[in-house]
């Protein structure tokens, strides 16, 4: 009993210490909690703080870096020249070209002889009160030598010769090329007098706009002005711009003053053509028996380009050939290869395709031979030239300056032949595909005779802008149009029904022989065995 009186107490006393104990904990736990809690929230914003610096510290590297190596290539010559930065140098040439290498542009060559007397002696005109001039346009197509006739006014004058091309004034940056200008200009007058030639002025000298979404638009076109109205009157600077786009030019450029003389240069006569084949061929090695003249006739319609290209595309061919001469089949086949394109060797290994394209270019030559304001007939080959399958080639008697309404009504029956021998032979429903360009070609010629030469009998002699012409307006031109084209239509085909033997004969010749020349196809379209082919 004892024990157990003292145990009792014990026990309870026990569980109340046990209570306490308990709630002492409870409470520290509580507060260390917190504490961790407390000091885990520091320590996250101590780690945030961290981590913001480092990225500072990463970024402001990579931006040293950036602009160190920027700082490194802003200094290269590529770098200039690609943001505009350097000053815009053109070395001036000393040539030696003369007018004696000017050939095909008499008329060009004299009007420029007294701009050469002025830059080899200005005082003579001034003397006397002259005003000298500062500019002089060349305008033409290209290839006809207004680049060779720069070149030669500064070589006859003995003057230094800058060149620069209208594009290379533009740039990335506003105000770049009105810059160039000045850069050019400037160096221009350090070696004075001299030639400044502006080839494609045009990209520099264009109308000027007054639309406001690009202020620095005009600041090239503007500074060319300035600088020649800065010239003094005896500086002996001539300023060459050569443009085939006489239209675009802004006419604050073209007015007296600035160019005060325009050349226009046209495509070599029979003369120029004959001028400009003996000078090439003279610096290759040909047959002895070579006729100029007749090759100069054949030559319609090129330029002084075009007949170097021909020369040298025959020496070529004479090489591959192994001849130690270039001879007048070389001359043929270079010829053919600058005006149809080059010649696969082969007809396409199909001969339902080659038949219709025998029977398309068959019928282009009879409404051609048939029509009496057409061209003649020159060449007929279903050989593929170019994106071809065939190709007839038509070439003028003499060389055109214009074209009569006959003349243009002739080119569109001609253009419509080939697609009328095959709906003639196969029926409309397996015409080919083959016409598409000849139907762009009567399109065009159609086209500008309703709207540009006054043909049309309905419009009278009236010039129509289709951009900002009237819908009933627009309505009643292509109207015109197609009643242009639907009788050319059946007059091509008139003439083709009429001459249905002949097609089929040309066109079995054609698919035998492959390419057929003039004399060939005028022997079959007169009812002749030709020579060649006996």
């Amino acid at each position: 009993m004892k024990k157990s009186s003292l145990e009792v107490p014990s026990v309870l006393e026990s569980d109340k210490t046990s209570k306490e104990l308990s709630d002492k904990i409870k409470v520290a736990f509580s507060e260390g909690y917190m504490s961790g809690l407390k000091s885990n929230t520091n320590g996250k914003k101590s780690k945030n703080l961290r981590n913001f610096f480092a990225t500072m510290y990463n970024i402001c590297l990579y931006l040293l870096i950036i602009v160190v190596y920027y700082i490194t290539a802003i200094q290269s010559p590529e770098f200039k020249k690609l943001f505009g930065v350097n000053k815009f140098m053109v070395q001036p040439e000393f040539v030696k070209t003369t007018f004696k290498d000017v050939k095909g542009s008499d008329e060009a060559k004299e009007e420029l002889e007294q701009v050469v007397d002025y830059l080899s002696d200005p005082d003579k005109y001034t003397s006397l009160g002259a005003k000298l001039p500062k500019g002089v346009l060349l305008v033409g197509p290209p290839g006809v030598g207004k680049t060779l006739l720069a070149r030669a006014v500064a070589g006859e004058a003995g003057v230094p010769y800058f060149q620069a091309s209208g594009a290379e004034f533009d740039e990335i940056f506003a105000g770049s090329g009105a810059r160039k200008i000045r850069d050019l200009f400037g160096q221009a007058k350090g070696h004075a007098p001299c030639v400044i030639f502006l080839d494609e002025i045009d990209s520099v000298g264009k109308k000027r706009s007054s639309e406001s979404f690009h202020p620095y638009a005009n600041q090239t076109v503007n500074q060319l002005l300035s600088e020649m109205d800065g010239f003094t009157e005896n500086r002996g600077i001539i300023v060459i711009g050569a443009t085939n786009k006489l239209e675009n030019l802004d006419s604050a450029v073209t007015r007296a003053g600035r160019f005060d003389v325009t050349v226009h240069i046209n495509k070599p006569d029979l003369k120029g053509r004959e001028e400009l084949l003996g000078y090439y061929l003279a610096k290759v090695k040909t047959d002895k028996s070579l006729d100029v003249r007749s090759l100069a006739s054949l030559t319609i319609g090129l330029t002084g380009a075009d007949i170097s290209n021909l020369v040298n595309q025959a020496a070529l061919q004479a090489t591959v050939e192994g001849c130690q001469t270039v001879q007048r089949s070389h001359l043929d086949f270079a010829f053919d290869k600058v005006s149809m394109g080059p010649a696969k060797k082969s007809k396409i290994p199909d001969r339902k395709v080659n038949l219709q394209t025998a029977y398309h270019e068959a019928g282009h030559a009879i409404v051609a031979f048939f029509t009496e304001e057409a061209n003649q007939v020159y060449k007929v080959t279903i050989l593929p030239r170019g994106s071809s399958l065939g190709h007839t080639s038509l070439l003028p008697e003499e060389d055109e300056y214009g074209f009569s309404k006959s003349q243009l009504m002739a080119q569109i029956d001609v253009s419509m032949g080939g697609q009328v021998a095959e709906e003639l032979i196969y029926g409309k429903q397996n015409i080919s595909t083959g016409a598409s360009s000849d139907i762009q070609l009567a399109t065009a010629v159609a086209t500008n005779m309703v709207t540009k030469f006054g043909f049309n009998d309905k419009l009278g002699p009236r010039n129509i802008n289709m951009k900002s012409a009237s819908p009933n307006m627009k309505d009643i031109v292509d109207k015109e149009i197609e009643v242009v084209l639907k009788a050319t239509y059946q007059r091509a085909k008139k003439i083709i029904e009429s001459h249905s033997n002949e097609l089929e004969v040309l066109a079995q010749s054609l698919m035998k022989y492959e390419t057929l020349d003039k004399k060939e196809i005028e022997d079959i379209l007169k009812g002749k065995i030709p020579d060649s082919f006996k």
